[in-house]
């Protein structure tokens, strides 16, 4: 019995082994399953780290490119040094007048009342006997228009003739009237580019004149075509009866003409140059009020068109604040026109005379004659003192002083940027003559170096070899 006792406690603990181990374990489980949220929290605190990393260099990356652009765009937007090499020039000081021209003109005045239909272009030579314009009698207007209307049909015929291969050298002629054409044509466009349309009238009459002309060469041409010799025929009669032979103007005397007139044509002649005193010279500046009479009315004995058979042409300034002493007689000049870019050399000095008025210059000249037959003044410079030496840009001077006519150029010498203080001798707008002071350390000279936009670079830097 006491056997039997004595193994039932040791079984029941061996039984109750197990239970303690079971409950164990029953109290470890809520800790195990806790393991995937810590799992998750440590996986997202991961991910947070690795974004904000990643974050934190793109943002540094971004930073980084900014700067770049920036230095990028200072260096595009500094200007870079320009160097040019010094070389001798010369500044001309010019003074700017009113000139009032004088030619050797003579002016025609119609025979009869009518209406002027001009045969010459303007501003083109014409030869002794050449016709020079019609003047159609008044109360033939109707008997004009048809005349007008002859003509047209001619040309329109001729064109379609010649197109189809009638009439062997007429495409030469028409070729020749669009050349000549061409530069009026130019003229238009410039006149109408500047907004000025004042000269629109004599264009006209150059261009009828040209078509007129053509016209007439295409007359000796035998297209051999009968509607065409009908309209011939129709067209010589029209002319007789208007009566064109007795109002033609005919060339009397061989020169350029022009069918604008001032009145000054039979009163202002060469021999004025030599006395002309300042008093008239304003009064012939104002005085002359150009009109022109191309295609127009016209009465009897009223100057229609005027002939200019001068070789030279004089030209008169009165001039302030220069003396006779900067113009000697017999020099040479060119004068310059910069509202039309024109330039009128070898102009010689015939008078040279100071008065209370301002110093009266004569010049005679034999060029521009043709370019200048519409005008009776015109608004030129004249060169009045040179300065040659060495030449810079304006823009290369600093630490200007006008009272000493100093200024400081930056030069290149030994591959370094210096300072080197110059001498101003004169200048202009866009240029300055300098000349070296010996007692600087770094002295330009013809061919030196030099900086035309000193502000790019400062002094001292190396710049090469």
């Amino acid at each position: 019995m006491s056997g039997r006792k004595t193994g039932r406690p040791n079984q029941r603990i061996q039984k109750s082994a197990p239970r303690r181990s079971g409950a164990a374990r029953s109290a470890r489980r809520p800790s195990d399953s806790n393991l995937p949220l810590e799992r998750l929290i440590r996986i997202e605190r991961r991910k947070a780290r690795s974004r904000a990393v990643s974050l934190s260099i793109f943002v540094m990356a971004i930073m980084l490119v900014t700067m770049l652009l920036i230095l990028s765009i200072m260096r595009q937007a500094r200007p870079s040094p320009r160097f040019i090499f010094i070389q001798t020039g010369t500044i001309d000081q010019t003074i700017e007048g009113t000139a009032l021209i004088i030619r050797d003109e003579i002016s025609f005045a119609s025979s009869s009342g009518g209406l002027l239909k001009p045969l010459a272009a303007e501003g083109s030579r014409v030869a002794r006997g050449q016709k020079l314009a019609f003047v159609i009698p008044a109360d033939r207007e109707s008997q004009l228009a048809d005349l007008q209307k002859c003509e047209d049909d001619i040309v329109r015929l001729q064109t379609e003739l010649m197109n189809t291969g009638k009439g062997a050298g007429a495409s030469a002629i028409f070729a020749e009237s669009a050349s000549a054409l061409s530069p009026i044509i130019n003229l238009i466009r410039t006149d109408v580019t500047k907004g000025s349309l004042a000269n629109i009238s004599g264009y006209s009459s150059s261009i009828d004149v040209i078509l007129e002309q053509r016209a007439t060469k295409l007359m000796t041409i035998d297209f051999r075509d009968a509607r065409l010799t009908a309209l011939e025929t129709r067209k010589a009669n029209l002319e007789k009866s208007l009566g064109l032979e007795a109002g033609t103007l005919y060339c009397q005397k061989p020169g350029i003409v022009s069918f604008r007139l001032d009145g000054l044509e039979n009163s202002l002649v060469p021999e004025r140059a030599e006395t002309l005193t300042p008093g008239e010279y304003h009064e012939l500046i104002t005085a002359g009020s150009w009109h022109h009479l191309a295609a127009g009315p016209v009465d009897k004995d009223q100057p229609v068109l005027r002939i200019s058979s001068s070789l030279q042409q004089f030209l008169v300034f009165l001039l302030p604040d220069v003396s006779a002493g900067q113009f000697p007689i017999g020099e040479i000049r060119t004068i310059f026109v910069p509202s039309d870019a024109l330039t009128i050399e070898n102009c010689r000095i015939i008078r040279s005379e100071d008065t209370a008025a301002g110093t009266l210059l004569v010049f005679r000249t034999d060029r521009r004659i043709e370019r200048l037959a519409d005008l009776r003044t015109l608004r030129g410079e004249l060169v009045v003192s040179s300065t040659t030496g060495l030449k810079v840009p304006v823009t290369a001077l600093q630490n200007i002083d006008e009272e000493k006519n100093e200024a400081d150029l930056m030069i290149v010498s030994g591959g370094y940027t210096r300072n080197s203080r110059v001498r101003l001798l004169d200048q202009d707008r866009e240029y300055a003559i300098i000349e070296a002071i010996e007692t600087e350390e770094y002295r330009p000279e013809v061919s030196t170096i030099l900086v035309a936009n000193p502000d790019s670079i400062a002094t001292g830097e190396f710049i090469g070899d």
